[in-house]
């Protein structure tokens, strides 16, 4: 029976070690965590806006309430986009729509 030099049970080791390390490091560009940005999924589950009894009655409620509306759509459509490219970035198959043009400040 032979015995192994421990020198040379030893000396992959660190390799090993800088070989791991690396592997968990992205490239340009990569994603430091495997989740969504969470206001994102906060905007996607936003309930819609529900109308109140005044907007059968009062011309601005109405208005009120379709501004109210659209903006929620806005918001979750807008979130959903992000969540998508967020996957593509991923490295996910999927057509996603590109990002809007930030407005001025």
């Amino acid at each position: 029976m032979t015995r192994s030099n421990p020198v040379a049970l030893i000396r992959p080791l660190p390799l090993l070690l800088l070989l791991i390390t690396a592997t968990g490091c992205g490239g340009p560009g990569s994603l430091k965590a495997g989740f969504p940005p969470p206001a994102d999924l906060v905007a996607v589950t936003e309930p819609k806006p529900q109308p109140g009894p005044d907007i059968v009655t009062s011309a601005q409620a109405s208005e009120d309430y379709n501004a109210a509306v659209e903006g929620w759509g806005d918001r979750v459509s807008d979130a959903g986009a992000r969540i998508c490219r967020f996957h593509k970035r991923l490295g996910m198959k999927i057509s996603c729509p590109p990002a809007k043009p930030l407005a001025p400040p």
